[in-house]
């Protein structure tokens, strides 16, 4: 019986994640009566996973029986996954969690999904472009108008440009999202503004942590923000059913799996669930890390702040 695993995780990973899966998918076929067939729903592939999920839903249920996205919506908005927990394994609690995960705030209050890392963003700015003005520190500093079309995210169709915008609109409200709507400005992805703020074209990007290593002459300097980085969750969730049991089992064997951790902490500088994956170089255990709280999130209206963030101007 051939189950389906929807999949849409970390885009800057996923020709390598996808290797991967494949061949935790063969290997598992080759043990076991089931099979798992990947379903690529990330920003690359025809359909997407938000289009996906809303169809299935229309029809009265997902069709998943694995599901690992980092987009961080799916989860915690009523419209998709929050809002069919009786249809879900509590996996909460699958595999362990290292305490800077747990403290940055993406644990899943009522135990359905289990998180796998998370990705810190940083301010980088480059010294040699700050016209004089004194470095950024906080992304409150980075609203005020004596940075207006200095500060660059990712495309905001992207999960990383999103989380950041997500972040701003938890910490400052409507406000502080729309000042960060008009002032500040979105590249196509972020090894783009990586790429402005090395060649002297942009003085300021808030990125992922992949993209924060030093260059030579240190002319680009990492920051945490004053408030604490703000994180881009990945999680997986899994559907009730006859074949739950060994899903979550495939689930521990392959996303779940400590090479995967691996993986994403040296390739992504991401920090894993698992504390037995050391950490990336860009964090210690004392980095301040957040993700907005669960309760403030499920009052949201998901919908305006995704038609909001559309509108930072692209450059």
């Amino acid at each position: 019986m051939e189950k389906e695993i929807y999949w849409a995780n970390l885009c800057v990973l996923n020709r390598k994640e996808a290797e991967m899966m494949e061949e935790a998918s063969s290997d598992w076929k080759n043990n076991h009566d089931e099979s798992y067939r990947m379903v690529y729903l990330g920003d690359t592939e025809e359909t997407g996973i938000h289009d996906r999920l809303e169809k299935d839903l229309s029809r009265g249920k997902a069709e998943f029986s694995l599901l690992v996205s980092s987009r961080f919506d799916l989860f915690c908005s009523q419209k998709y996954l929050y809002g069919i927990r009786e249809d879900l394994e509590p996996a909460g609690n699958l595999l362990p969690v290292r305490d800077l995960v747990r403290s940055s705030g993406v644990m899943d209050p009522d135990g359905f999904f289990q998180v796998l890392a998370i990705l810190p963003h940083f301010i980088l700015y480059n010294r040699d472009c700050l016209g004089g003005q004194s470095p950024p520190l906080s992304l409150e500093t980075l609203l005020k108008p004596s940075w207006a079309g200095k500060v660059y995210i990712g495309n905001t169709d992207l999960p990383s440009g999103q989380s950041v915008l997500f972040a701003v609109w938890y910490l400052f409200g409507d406000e502080g999202l729309c000042k960060a709507v008009q002032n500040w400005r979105q590249k196509s992805a972020p090894s783009a503004v990586r790429f402005g703020l090395t060649r002297d074209e942009i003085p300021v990007g808030i990125l992922p942590g992949i993209f924060c290593s030093a260059v030579p002459g240190e002319k680009l300097v990492r920051v945490v923000p004053a408030e604490g980085a703000p994180v881009l969750p990945s999680y997986g969730a899994v559907r009730k059913g006859d074949q739950a049991e060994d899903t979550m089992e495939f689930f521990k064997k392959s996303a779940g799996s400590q090479s995967f951790q691996k993986f994403y902490r040296d390739m992504g500088r991401a920090v894993v669930s698992d504390p037995l994956v050391p950490l990336p170089d860009t964090v210690c255990e004392e980095t301040s890390c957040f993700f907005p709280p669960w309760e403030w999130i499920l009052k949201q209206d998901m919908d305006y702040f995704f038609q909001m963030i559309k509108e930072v101007p692209e450059v």
